[in-house]
């Protein structure tokens, strides 16, 4: 493996999209989260983190990760 790539967004982002789909509860939304691993625990373990608050910015940043990450294995 070479990099842990978090993808993340705001909590009401998440929530939104997730609700908007219209495939599940507020509640079964709730109780998947609660027995997630927390945000930030995620985030912190990570090699990088995007967020996908808006496409262009999500797009932006793993086009960054892409160039990290080729740099690693051309450096190694």
């Amino acid at each position: 493996m070479d990099a842990v790539v978090c993808v993340t967004a705001p909590p009401d982002i998440q929530r939104e999209r997730v609700l908007q789909r219209g495939t599940m509860t507020e509640a079964q939304f709730n109780a998947i989260v609660e027995k997630q691993m927390p945000d930030a625990e995620k985030r912190r373990r990570s090699d990088f983190v995007i967020v996908t608050d808006t496409v262009e910015h999500a797009r932006q940043q793993v086009q960054y990760v892409i160039r990290q990450i080729r740099d690693r294995q051309d450096h190694a």
